[in-house]
């Protein structure tokens, strides 16, 4: 059964919309042009619809958006991720309120400032990485340091005017992160072990099993950090 975090209606809205999604992209793939005239088309159900459809599609994905979000910080924050059948929480990633700071550029697109700012100010207030926790280094990087930098740099981009009263908070606690990240890089080739702990660094027989990639797409995040920090 469902919850009151979802309904039998909204999963079925999900479905259509990805796949309406999907029809709409191999369309443009292909270069289809139903109309001759230049506008976009999307496939539902076997038939075109025009590109007022698309405006539709743009606005159930808000709505689809929302759903989960307000789900999450009412039932969720300032845990990890929302279990949405039962309406509860789950730390799978070192209870650093993931999903809200997954979901901040998400607010800065839709032109949602005061979220966005609400956001920032409970991030600020919430989240601490001077935890006893060994989290995933890739996982951490990609997600909650890179969560952290994109949002502050668009909180400091004047001309977004998302939050005129943002001090930099996010990159401090960007800079926090990374330094207790940078354990798990002492190693004989430089590439990071998988896991470190937050408080304590590598832990004694931790596995070198890792990859190029997993080293090479750190890459962007932390320099990013060096060059808003002046740090190397």
């Amino acid at each position: 059964g469902t919850s009151i975090c979802s309904s039998e209606r909204e999963e079925c809205e999900v479905e259509e919309l990805l796949a309406e999604i999907s029809g709409a992209s191999d369309d443009a793939a292909k270069g289809e042009d139903a109309a001759g005239d230049g506008r976009a088309w999307a496939r539902r159900g076997g038939a075109f619809q025009a590109d007022e459809s698309l405006d539709e599609l743009r606005d159930r994905a808000v709505r689809m958006f929302y759903h989960g979000y307000d789900s999450y910080m009412e039932h969720a924050f300032p845990h990890d991720e929302l279990k949405p059948l039962t309406c509860s929480f789950v730390d799978n990633f070192g209870s650093y309120a993931l999903t809200l700071v997954d979901s901040l550029d998400t607010l800065a697109v839709l032109g949602n400032r005061s979220e966005f700012a609400r956001g920032v100010t409970l991030i600020s207030a919430h989240v601490s990485f001077d935890t006893n926790v060994s989290v995933s280094v890739f996982e951490t990087n990609i997600r909650v340091l890179g969560g952290l930098l994109s949002a502050h740099e668009l909180a400091s981009d004047a001309t977004l005017g998302l939050m005129p009263e943002y001090g930099g908070a996010l990159l401090s606690l960007a800079e926090d992160l990374a330094s207790r990240l940078l354990p798990a890089f002492d190693t004989p080739t430089g590439i990071p072990y998988g896991t470190v702990n937050m408080r304590s660094g590598v832990a004694k027989g931790e596995t070198t099993v890792s990859s190029a990639a997993c080293a090479g797409t750190l890459l962007l995040e932390f320099a990013t950090l060096s060059r808003l920090t002046g740090d190397s």
